[in-house]
């Protein structure tokens, strides 16, 4: 969708637009002039006023912004539509298949504009040797107003696009060339079966006035299309137009499946660093006859060969085999596709958007030739994407892990699907168990993070792959080893602070700092994590905040005691953090140690008939989704607090008109002594947004009481809950409501009377959507948000005496340490 909105700000068009979370995306468009709101609501269709409204597959028909456009009679079209309309002004060419056309588009992109070609394009992924993954090139004027003008027409420029078939979409384009890489018994969601998909392929084809490449390793693809009139086929079987051949032993192949001969190596520029990368060479002959030898920075034979489908689509549009070679060699991929996300001497992370399992076997097959004679191990973790699909292809993905020395299965990203009963990560698991395979299941993106870390050793190639949100866990991974080499370069090597096979505890000691920090690792246990100079914005929901001294995540209730006991031998100040909403740090940071209970011991939920066991770290949206698998009603309004079972604890956490402790039926908390107790709610006392007993001491866990139901009914009720905060609640970055509601007016309709709403300091924004909501447009600093506390005070002291309280937690320092 963002792609559009560049096509059409290209094309001179006013663009408004909607998401529900602000991104980098946005930002690019933003900046060219768009006005995208964060958030769905009908009002803005109604502010917008525009001539037509584009939605992707993603958004469903019940949308509050389609129902507007509906009232007001605006067209609404689907956004394949749009795009096909676009195709047909220009040269279009179309990439289309199951697998790799994100990167294979690029690829052409990127080409054609080395051929000084000029391209239109749009890409579904950033390219990073690209301006930006859609454009339009130029203004196109049409060929009548040329003949009218009595000047010869010019034909207009080629527009490259990625077409998808995942909708049914893919009929509406009639490009003038087009690239099919495979047909798969994919989205089976949306087609009846693969020959509902093979129809569908049919159909593009005949809608392709020119030259249709096509892969003629694809059985299918063969059959359908080796005597399609203007159809090249391509790939390496000698029954293909364009047939790659290695440089020797054509009829042999490697150990590990590739060609012999494919591949050597050269050093890669990058924008940071010199890395070895392999380089694949390989020949294309063309009916019989050599075009020469062509590379490519891709790894692995299907990316060889979508490389040669790009080579002979080029040939077909008349560009001679050195040119097109020269043009094709630098390509370095689109992000999420094979991506190094981090490499030094101990380790290699790459991130990969692979989903499907011949995707998943491309990839792990392309990881082999990375670390080709290393002897390194290959680590995995993958996350299901879709139920659907983790249900029709179990079986599939059951063996497509083969290769991998150490594999982690987490829990179905859902992409707004349903659940289906018995479908799960766990169900993912134990099929892959059963074909021999060792794989462990962690059901959280954060249990999963740790776990690969413990058992990474130096030399290790680690591999995340999936369309889900997994791609967060490997850039945090990847972001804590650059912390650990950062901090591992900046002092001198220290014997006491290495842990053989463990997370070394990154801690940068400074002028004035207790150097007893070593000493405190030496007390915790191997998977305990320890480090110096933790950033604090991202562990926020407002994502504002300066640096902790040190951060320290004990991996058991013994840790803990241990770093509340040397806090109290050395004098040191600490803070408990949860998952960082309802809370503001200052720019400044936090002295001393900041504590987080985010290991696995403290984030496990167990049930027991109609109870919740939670552990003070476990999310609250899992409380509640956990309570509705099991049939447990009346824990649903946590689905919304973005927050854990602690920090409610310590807040009386509410929402919907529910507490947290009207659920709670017993607490186990830490003093400060590193003594655990156990008390009954009933004997706790709490108050509104508060419980005193937690002012010193730390939530440990909790066990939650609900009453059966049927998850039908438990479902339907989130639902609705959900549907209510997204029209009252803004989806940007905040840090829930900042006020307390005054006895006279909540809050919230306080500020709007006042007419705060859309006031600003910096980046911080009063939000449109609920007053009491304070968010940051991205790049907001504490004080910023300080500042905009301190004006909605005034103004409400000055025109309605009252005295705002703030509800949200202010900590740390205003100005930063001094080293």
């Amino acid at each position: 969708m963002s792609g559009l909105g560049h096509l059409l700000l290209d094309s001179g068009h006013r663009v408004f637009g909607s998401d529900l979370v602000l991104n980098e995306a946005i930002d690019q468009l933003r900046q060219r002039g768009a006005q995208i709101y964060c958030g769905h609501r009908a009002e803005q269709i109604a502010a917008a006023r525009p001539v037509l409204v584009i939605y992707s597959s993603a958004i469903r028909l019940d949308n509050p912004e389609l129902r507007a456009a509906e009232a007001l009679h605006i067209p609404v079209v689907r956004r394949a539509v749009l795009l096909a309309a676009l195709v047909r002004r220009q040269r279009g060419i179309c990439i289309a298949g199951m697998h790799g056309k994100t990167t294979t588009t690029a690829l052409l992109a990127f080409a054609l504009d080395n051929l000084r070609a000029n391209p239109g394009y749009a890409v579904g992924a950033c390219v990073p040797q690209l301006p930006r993954h859609a454009r339009l090139s130029g203004k196109v004027q049409s060929p009548k107003s040329k003949v009218q003008s009595g000047e010869a027409p010019e034909r207009p420029p080629f527009f490259v696009v990625e077409a998808d078939e995942s909708d049914g979409t893919l009929r509406e384009f009639a490009p003038e060339a087009a690239i099919i890489l495979n047909v798969d018994e994919e989205h089976l969601d949306y087609y009846a079966n693969l020959d509902a998909v093979c129809r569908e392929f049919e159909m593009f084809a005949r809608q392709t006035r020119g030259p249709l490449i096509f892969c003629a390793d694809d059985a299918r693809l063969y059959e359908h299309f080796a005597n399609y009139p203007r159809a090249f086929s391509y790939g390496f079987s000698p029954l293909a137009h364009y047939q790659v051949q290695s440089k020797a032993n054509a009829n042999k192949t490697s150990a590990n499946g590739s060609p012999p001969g494919l591949v050597d190596h050269e050093t890669r520029d990058c924008a940071d660093s010199r890395e070895t990368w392999p380089t694949t060479r390989f020949e294309v002959c063309y009916q019989g006859k050599s075009l020469g030898e062509f590379s490519t920075k891709l790894l692995g034979q299907k990316n060889v060969s979508n490389t040669c489908a790009v080579i002979a689509l080029l040939h077909q549009l008349g560009f001679g085999p050195s040119e097109i070679g020269g043009a094709i060699a630098s390509f370095r991929g689109v992000e999420r596709r094979q991506q190094e996300l981090f490499r030094d001497s101990r380790f290699c992370i790459v991130d990969d958007y692979g989903h499907h399992p011949a995707e998943i076997q491309a990839t792990i097959q392309a990881m082999h030739q990375l670390r080709a004679g290393s002897g390194s191990r290959l680590l995995a973790a993958f996350q299901p994407h879709r139920f659907t699909r983790t249900q029709y292809l179990l079986n599939q993905f059951a063996t497509c892990f083969s290769g991998v020395d150490r594999l982690w299965v987490a829990e179905v990203y859902a992409a707004s699907e349903a659940e289906i009963s018995g479908v799960n990560g766990q169900t993912l698991a134990k099929a892959v168990r059963a074909q021999g395979q060792a794989v462990e299941f962690v059901p959280t993106l954060t249990e999963l993070r740790r776990a690969v870390r413990s058992a990474m050793v130096p030399g290790d190639l680690v591999l995340f792959l999936g369309a889900g949100d997994i791609t967060k866990a490997a850039h945090e991974l990847a972001q804590e080893l650059s912390h650990e080499s950062m901090a591992q370069n900046d002092r001198p090597a220290d014997a006491e602070t290495r842990r053989s096979g463990a997370q070394q505890p990154a801690v940068g000691l400074h002028v004035g700092a207790p150097a007893a920090p070593a000493r405190l690792s030496k007390k915790l246990s191997r998977d305990a994590v320890l480090r110096a100079d933790e950033p604090l914005a991202k562990r926020t929901t407002l994502r504002v905040g300066g640096q902790a001294d040190f951060y320290v995540e004990p991996a058991s209730e013994a840790d803990l005691a241990q770093v509340l006991g040397f806090c109290a031998e050395e004098k040191l100040p600490f803070v408990i953090l949860g998952r960082g909403s309802n809370l503001l740090i200052r720019d400044g940071g936090i002295r001393g140690f900041v504590i987080c209970l985010a290991q696995a011991h403290f984030t496990r939920i167990e049930i027991s008939g109609e109870r919740l066991h939670c552990g003070a770290g476990v999310k609250l949206k899992l409380v509640s989704v956990e309570a509705r698998r099991h049939g447990i009603a009346g824990l649903e309004f946590l689905e919304g607090i973005p927050g854990s079972v602690g920090g409610a604890l310590r807040m009386n956490a509410g929402a919907m008109g529910s507490w947290m402790f009207e659920a709670v039926e017993s607490i186990r908390f830490m003093d400060y002594l590193g003594a655990v107790h156990e008390r009954k709610a009933s004997e706790v006392y709490v108050e509104y947004r508060g419980c005193p007993l937690f002012k010193n001491h730390i939530a440990l866990g909790a066990v939650l009481k609900g009453q059966a139901a049927a998850s039908e009914v438990i479902a339907q009720r989130m639902n609705q809950f959900s549907a209510k905060r997204w029209e009252s609640q803004p989806a940007a970055a905040s840090a829930g409501c900042i006020f307390k509601n005054p006895i006279t007016i909540p809050a919230g309709k306080l500020i709007d009377e006042l007419g705060l709403k859309g006031t600003r300091v910096g980046r911080a924004v009063v939000s449109d959507v609920h007053g009491n909501f304070i968010v940051n447009e991205g790049g907001a600093t504490a004080q910023d948000v300080l500042n905009l506390i301190d004006l909605i005070k005034q103004r409400a002291k000055t025109a309605r005496d009252i005295d705002l309280e703030t509800e949200v937690e202010i900590l740390g320092d205003e100005l930063p340490r001094q080293n």
